[in-house]
């Protein structure tokens, strides 16, 4: 029996009358309170603790399940056109899974599946919510808790390094892995980036209305913010920042109304440049990188230089794909291929270390094929398309964001860089402007 459709009364409480009707409200609410909860605090550990997010993961799905009302769910997505287009985003890992179909080594198999899980877990999630989660979601309070973890991670990643620095007098713990304490650097510079997206958003729609504690606030935080990243010394982490501050200067250079405020992005940006010139190791790896991207003939193959180390990668990756281009060699095959090919090109270091492809289009077309490179450009272009045309450019410059960083990283293959980009994509994507509501976010 159907509790909602039980109107016997259970028992008084303050004079009301209270029914089986009503309970299953209250339990509902419930649920949707714990949703909004559960997605808070996912924003906000993202950049703190990739373990703490799994967590917080794994509670929205059991909510999910406990919740039940599967069949009002898959009516659901059929009642929005917006709901059944997020789900296209589950194709991607479709194919992975049909990837384990012709693979040999179903230990990574089903290792690199259970990694991806969040890019099946979040469409689904954000396709089934009731619409009454989107009606007490606050998606700025999202963005708020996720800065905040950003803060959070950079001030407690400052106090360690600080306390290194301090009891040894080597200025090396203030730089580049030492300082990135809770994340790889590459990743930790990424979530940065979009903590600055997020903070320039803001700064750019209340430019002539905050006060000015907020405005010395704000400028404090960026400049916090774009210091970690110099320290962090990411290549693709300071370029992709600089191409930030200067997609904002553009937009609001073309904004009419906002055209004075250019010359805050600018000047941020000025200021990065001048750290990275003050800072000895960072420019140190900048030369390494040009003389490195100098001698692209000549690359020694016992290099263990980050760029050299990749240029020695892509090209085994590429040898590897003339052999299997359209469909890869499968999902649970592409770690032993790589070892192999690294083994027969004397690449010792990448060997040793078993590192992937380090380009995550190069690692989707390893794995999946062209096929499967085909859906990620199309899962970055679409939306991307999308974003542009309703101005949206939070959810544009995300993708940007993103699609630099997995240039130089498979952060498809990590799950610190899958439940950011499976996470923030599913979220965005909803809450794409219609073609009546166009704005920035």
């Amino acid at each position: 029996m159907d509790m909602r459709e039980t109107t016997g009364d259970l028992k008084r409480i303050n004079g009301k009358k209270v029914t089986w009707r009503k309970i299953w409200e209250w339990i509902g609410l419930f649920h949707r309170y714990m949703y909004v909860l559960f997605l808070v605090c996912l924003c906000f550990c993202i950049p703190v603790n990739n373990v703490l997010a799994k967590f917080f993961i794994g509670f929205m799905v059991i909510n999910w399940i406990i919740e039940m009302r599967f069949i009002a769910k898959a009516k659901r997505i059929f009642l929005e056109r917006k709901r059944l287009h997020i789900l296209l985003f589950l194709i991607f890992y479709l194919l992975y899974l049909a990837g384990l179909l012709y693979s040999d080594n179903m230990v990574y198999g089903e290792f690199d599946i259970t990694v991806k899980l969040s890019m099946g877990i979040f469409p689904l999630l954000f396709a089934t919510f009731e619409p009454e989660v989107y009606r007490i979601i606050r998606v700025r309070y999202l963005f708020f808790s996720y800065v905040a973890g950003c803060l959070f991670a950079a001030l407690l990643c400052t106090y360690v390094a600080s306390n290194w620095f301090l009891a040894t007098g080597n200025p090396k713990y203030m730089y580049y892995s030492y300082i990135s304490l809770v994340h790889h650097t590459s990743y930790f510079s990424m979530f940065l980036g979009f903590a600055v997206i997020l903070v320039m958003a803001w700064f750019t729609e209340n430019v002539f209305t905050m006060s000015r504690w907020q405005l010395t606030g704000i400028t404090l935080l960026m400049i916090y913010f774009t210091l970690m990243i110099v320290l962090i010394s990411s290549k693709m982490g300071m370029i992709s920042l600089l191409v930030i501050y200067l997609m904002y200067a553009v937009l609001l250079y073309f904004s009419k109304r906002k055209r004075k405020a250019t010359f805050y992005p600018v000047s941020l940006a000025v200021t990065m440049v001048v750290m990275m010139l003050l800072s000895p190791a960072t420019m140190l790896r900048v030369k390494t990188t040009a003389g490195a991207m100098g001698n692209l003939q000549n690359v020694d193959p016992d290099a263990s230089e980050s760029t050299a180390e990749r240029i020695l990668i892509w090209r085994s990756s590429l040898n590897i794909i003339r052999d299997h281009p359209f469909f890869g060699v499968g999902t649970g095959n592409v770690k032993d291929a790589l070892l192999d090919e690294y083994e027969t090109s004397g690449i010792k270091y990448a060997y040793t270390k078993r590192l992937d492809a380090h380009n995550q289009y190069l690692q989707t077309t390893l794995s999946i094929g062209l096929v499967g490179l085909a859906i990620l450009l199309t899962m970055l272009a679409w939306p991307a398309l999308l974003a542009f045309l309703r101005k949206d450019f939070i959810y544009l410059f995300f993708i940007i964001l993103f699609s630099m960083n997995i240039l130089v990283e498979s952060m498809l293959e990590n799950q610190a860089g899958v439940v950011f980009y499976a996470f923030f994509n599913a979220l965005l994507f909803w809450y794409l402007p219609d073609e009546k509501n166009r704005g920035l976010s």
